[in-house]
This record gives structure tokens, C-alpha cells and sequence, in this order.
């Protein structure tokens, strides 16, 4: 047993999948076994949605095309990525030889979960038929289900909530061709999985499909669930998190993959790649530079969204951006609510709009400014990741020339990126210079009025 296969912070967890009795009862009940139902799962960003439909999918032994969707994705790429998982083609001209191959590689980002299938492709012609990939023109929900109803295959759509509004109706409105096949295809359904407040959210335009979709919320774990995460370690591994278990779970707030990343970073630091015959005990010293590794192998990737969230795009009253992230440093890693964040904005700038506050901290939720916000499904703001937050604390705060002294009360998380920018402050630094950000120098006519509205 590999240390890899039961910590799994990069892909749905398999050995290392915990809890979720209920959410799994309603998807397997009420969305799998009824013909015709179209299923949305929704949820926080690293909750494990994915992980959720890959264990339901292969205990009711259901085999599915994945689609990973990106902000750029189109309706037609993201049928396109379906049609290219069922493997389908058609006839295009006929030919006096049998024997020519066509070589097909890879996918338009699809894959298929719940069964072996090669990724790359060789079909010989047939009877002097020459095969080639599905058409532009016959990329059709139609022509799709009729692909994977034939097949037995569904389809789950990944990250749609990163795709544009106005190609994720297309596709909401595509899945009621599903549903009406549904007698037809009594296995074939589209399961669209995306970080959002509400399944309204996400598919606000699939009302057609009426009572034929159901939505499954995917709320963080609790640290019971979380823990038994650990618990399949130590079981499968001979590990010992006792020492550490608290810091771990509490520094995870919630995330699943989070705890798996953690857990498999302590296994790391003391060269756990296997069960071990002898039981591995990690102490808070191993829990601490399995936390600075974490930092340090995804700090690029952390200041690449902190460069997106601070941009400045033109001159305004207030640095609004900066400001809504600074506030939130003083708040818990939890969030708080637009009334909380306000009253810690109106310390320093007194007149700040609350109109600013909602138009920024929706926009610090998409792509274009780093994703780094999420809105929790109590209505609560937080930082995506709690390294987000450790981070913004370090960056915004006063770092000193050399090491500071840990304060007990100071995260794991906090320490680390201390640690790091200590290091590197004036090369972190200089990427975010001002006059870098700065992308339009003369303000609107109208700024005064956009930044009080």
C-alpha cells in the first residue's frame, strides 16, 4: 500500500474517502437510480464534490465521460470533450483500401472514470469506409446522448462554475434533451459539479429541466470527518497523527484536500512511501516542515493569484482590491460576514460604500482576479485557502528584517509564510509594484460616481 493511494490531495480520494453518508444516500437514490434525472452538486471550493460522484459512480458501477471545463471553455469545446470520451465517429468517404490506420491522441479534456479505457486510438478502415472524428456541425446534445446512451455512459462536467454565464446556459438548457431521453437511456445522465452559494447559482437557467434535476450540496467536513481521513492512514499505513492531529485538522479548516495534502507532506518528511512494518509516529517538528513545504512548493502559485486579485485597472478613490484583503487578515480564517468586513474597512477609511464591498468581494471570487475569495454557504467571506490568508497576513503586515519570534497563538500556516517571505521579501516585492498594476493612468469621467454607487 502506497502512501500515494491513500493520501490523494490532487485526485478524488479512493481508499482515502471518508463521511458523506448522506450526500452519497441522496445521489445514489434519488439522482442515479431514476431514469431521466439530471444531477448538480455544488459546494466549496476542495470539498470533495469530485470525490463524492467518483465513489458513487463506481459503487453503483456507473461508467462516466469527465469534462474539466476552463474560463475560456465554449459550449461547443465542452460538447466537443464529451463526444471525444465515447469515442465516437462516423463515416466520411469510402475507400478501395482496408488497410490505412488512423492514429487518434488524446482528448479535448475529457476522460472517463469508472472503466480502462486507452487514450489513444487506432481505427482501421472497414469494408472500405475511412472513419475521422465528429464534426463541428453535428457537436449536438442530441447526437451526444443518443453517443453515450448507447454506451451506457454519463456524462459529469467539471469546474462549470468556471465557465462563461452565458455558455453555461446553453449547456443548462441542453440537459433537458437528457432528460427527455431518459426512458430511452435509463442510465445516461449529465452530473455537473461546481463551487457556488446555491444550485440557482450555478444552472439558473435550467428550469425547463423542472423536477427532473436534483441538486446535492456538498458542505465542509467537520474535524470528525476530517480525522477519519487520518484514520485510514494509520490503519492502512501503521502511522500514528496523534501528536499532531489537532494542529493538522484545525489548520485544513474544513478541506478536505487539504488534510490529504498535510497528511501525505508528514509522511514525506519522515520517507513514508509504504505501509511501514514498524508504526511511524509524527511529532510537531514533522508537522511544521511538512507545513513549509507545502508553502514553499506552492508560494508561485499563491503570489500568481495575489498579482490577479491586486491588479489595478484604473485610478479610484480606493484601492478597493487591497483594502477588502487586508480586512479580512484581521478577521479568522473562518471569514466574515460583508457587515463584518465593513466595520474592520470603516476603521481607516470611514465613508468606504458598501456597494464597493459586494462588487469587489464578487469579483475576488472569479478568475480574472486570482479566485481568491470564496463565499461559504452561510453567506460568510473567506480566503480560498487558509495559506491564502496566512499569506495575506504576511504580505500586508510589517515584516521584520530577520526571523520573528513564533507566537503560540500564530498558525502553522503563518509561521511558515513568514518564514518564506523573510527570504524572499524583496523579490516578492518588486512583482508587485505599483506602477506595474497600473493598467489605464487617466480615471473615468465618472470614477467618482462608480466608486460611492
Amino acid at each position: 500500500m502506497l502512501a500515494t493511494d491513500v493520501f490523494t490531495p490532487s485526485v478524488p480520494a479512493s481508499r482515502g474517502f471518508v463521511g458523506r453518508k448522506t450526500e452519497m444516500k441522496d445521489l445514489t437514490n434519488m439522482g442515479l437510480r431514476v431514469p431521466g434525472t439530471q444531477i448538480v452538486v455544488w459546494g466549496e471550493s476542495g470539498a470533495g464534490k469530485s470525490s463524492l460522484v467518483n465513489k458513487v459512480l463506481v459503487d453503483e458501477g456507473h461508467t462516466a465521460v469527465k469534462t474539466a471545463c476552463t474560463p475560456d471553455s465554449t459550449y461547443e469545446q465542452i460538447l466537443a470533450g464529451a463526444f471525444s470520451g465515447t469515442g465516437a465517429f462516423f463515416v466520411t468517404e469510402s475507400s478501395e483500401h482496408t488497410d490505412e490506420t488512423l492514429a487518434i491522441s488524446g482528448t479535448v479534456g475529457s476522460e472517463l472514470i469508472g472503466a480502462k479505457v486507452a487514450s489513444n486510438i487506432s481505427l482501421s478502415t472497414i469494408q472500405g469506409n475511412k472513419r475521422e472524428p465528429i464534426a463541428r456541425p453535428q457537436l449536438t446534445p442530441q447526437r451526444l446522448v443518443a453517443e453515450l446512451g448507447a454506451r451506457e455512459y454519463s456524462w459529469v462536467i467539471e469546474d462549470f462554475h468556471k465557465v462563461n454565464p452565458s455558455e453555461r446556459s446553453r449547456i443548462a438548457h441542453a440537459l433537458k434533451v437528457f432528460s427527455d431521453e431518459g426512458s430511452k437511456y435509463p442510465k445516461t445522465r449529465v452530473i455537473v459539479l461546481g463551487v457556488s452559494e446555491s444550485v440557482d447559482e450555478l444552472v439558473q437557467d435550467a428550469i425547463n429541466v423542472g423536477k427532473r434535476l436534483i441538486d446535492v450540496p456538498v458542505p465542509p467536513l467537520s474535524h470528525d470527518d476530517l480525522g477519519k481521513i487520518l484514520d485510514t492512514g494509520e490503519r492502512l499505513l501503521n502511522l500514528d497523527f496523534s501528536e499532531v492531529r489537532a494542529r493538522l485538522l484545525d489548520t485544513a479548516v474544513g478541506t478536505a484536500s487539504i488534510t490529504h495534502a498535510l497528511a501525505l507532506a508528514c509522511c514525506s518528511e519522515r520517507a513514508v512511501e509504504h505501509a511501514s512494518s514498524e508504526r511511524v509516529s509524527f511529532t510537531v517538528e514533522d508537522f511544521t516542515e511538512a507545513s513549509q513545504s507545502y508553502v514553499r512548493t506552492r508560494s508561485s502559485t499563491v503570489k500568481s493569484r495575489f498579482r490577479s486579485a491586486l491588479k489595478v485597472h484604473r485610478k479610484r478613490v480606493y484601492d478597493n482590491t487591497e483594502i477588502i484583503l487586508r480586512a479580512l487578515t484581521e478577521l479568522p480564517e473562518s471569514g466574515g460576514t460583508v457587515g463584518e468586513i465593513l466595520a474592520v474597512i470603516r476603521r481607516d477609511h470611514k465613508g468606504y460604500p458598501s456597494g464597493n464591498a459586494t462588487k469587489y468581494l464578487r469579483e475576488l471570487q472569479e478568475e480574472q482576479r486570482g479566485a481568491l475569495i470564496r463565499k461559504t454557504s452561510a453567506g460568510v467571506f473567506r480566503f480560498d485557502e487558509p495559506l491564502h490568508h496566512a499569506y495575506a497576513k504576511s504580505f500586508f503586515g510589517p515584516l521584520p528584517g530577520a526571523t520573528m519570534p513564533k507566537d503560540k497563538n500564530r498558525s502553522e500556516w503563518d509561521s511558515a509564510v513568514q518564514m518564506l517571505l523573510i527570504a524572499r521579501w524583496n523579490d516578492i516585492r518588486d512583482d508587485f509594484s505599483p506602477a506595474e498594476f497600473m493598467t489605464d493612468e487617466e480615471p473615468p469621467e465618472d470614477w467618482q460616481r462608480e466608486d460611492r454607487a
